[in-house]
């Protein structure tokens, strides 16, 4: 049974709403085996460019147990030295600090360098909960491409900017008709949201060369203009993440897996459409979500305001690709990522 069950009537019309470029291949399957097969070629080849083992030095600055470690360059990762320092390391650290930048938890280290991690309950958790609602909009949009009926090409678009004061975050999606889900329907999104999450799938990431990244998104518009926007800014490398198999462009960090979502509290909230930045005739589908990490518990009289919030569509359709620092704060005032 597929998750979102579509009538017969509702199939033949989106099969007649495919365009003239999609038509070439009309299902989100072939194309998803295609680009993890690209993905984990490009792991191998890397993977295989390591023909030593070599050490880095790496110091773990505290608050709490400070030490020093030699791990192996290229392989270890942030994760590994929290799995020395112990199990509420690996539980609680979202992302990791090294040499001053935001570090993917299963991102290998290349050199010396001091550690630290960031958890949602420090005393400035800014950063990780930015990983920790990036990461949501990428579970989101793995919910979408596998949501639909077989027939049914969807397209992954993006994350899109949205401001931390409507609450929610988003993933915008291009499919080739007009829908509008009902409650159930928004329901059984949310529960395939779920099965994921119990799964403790991890984020993959993987920096790949332009070129290597186009032939992952031939078949996608949107990521193939992003790609070349990268291009021309003279950028020479585009990072990757999979979360099963849903690839998609984010400079991330995110989190380690998805342990770290509160099961029951990752909601779909609302759908609705925008502008299509890149064909002005069509409309995007802009799905809506609100979700807690893992460390916080909250009772439902708390929750459901948060929910109602999260409910109240957000328009914003700001300049979707930027090439700036993580850190930059015009590049997180325009666009989260794409």
């Amino acid at each position: 049974m597929r998750l979102i069950r579509l009538s017969e009537s509702v199939i033949r019309r989106t099969c007649r709403c495919f365009s003239s470029d999609q038509t070439a291949i009309s299902s989100t399957i072939p194309i998803t085996q295609k680009q993890n097969a690209v993905f984990d070629r490009e792991k191998e080849r890397q993977l295989s460019l390591v023909k030593a083992i070599e050490k880095v030095h790496v110091k773990h600055l505290g608050p709490e147990d400070e030490c020093s470690l030699m791990m192996n360059k290229y392989l270890s990762t942030p994760y590994h030295v929290a799995m020395h320092l112990g199990e509420p390391y690996c539980k609680h650290s979202g992302i990791a600090v090294v040499n001053g930048s935001l570090w993917h938890m299963l991102q290998p280290l290349q050199e010396d360098c001091e550690l630290s991690f960031v958890r949602f309950k420090d005393d400035k958790p800014f950063e990780v909960n930015k990983a920790f609602w990036r990461s949501c909009s990428h579970l989101m949009g793995a919910v979408l491409q596998k949501a639909f009926k077989e027939e049914v090409l969807v397209e992954p678009v993006r994350t899109p900017f949205i401001p931390l004061s409507a609450g929610c975050f988003a993933y915008d999606v291009n499919i080739p008709f007009k829908w509008e889900p009902t409650r159930e329907e928004l329901v059984i999104l949310s529960r395939e949201a779920y099965v994921i999450m119990k799964s403790k799938s991890n984020f993959e990431r993987l920096e790949v060369r332009p070129d290597v990244a186009m032939e992952i998104f031939e078949d996608n518009v949107y990521k193939k203009h992003f790609v070349e926007q990268l291009q021309s800014k003279g950028l020479n490398r585009v990072t990757l993440f999979r979360l099963g198999d849903f690839i998609d462009i984010s400079r991330g960090p995110m989190m380690t897996n998805t342990d770290f979502f509160s099961p029951h509290r990752f909601v779909f909230t609302c759908v609705h459409s925008i502008d299509d930045y890149l064909r002005p005739k069509n409309k995007l589908l802009r799905f809506q979500g609100v979700a807690l990490p893992s460390d916080f518990d909250t009772h439902h009289t708390t929750w459901d305001p948060i929910l109602q919030r999260a409910k109240k569509p957000v328009h914003h359709d700001l300049v979707p690709f930027q090439t700036k620092d993580d850190g930059d704060a015009q590049t997180d005032r325009q666009i989260e990522e794409s």
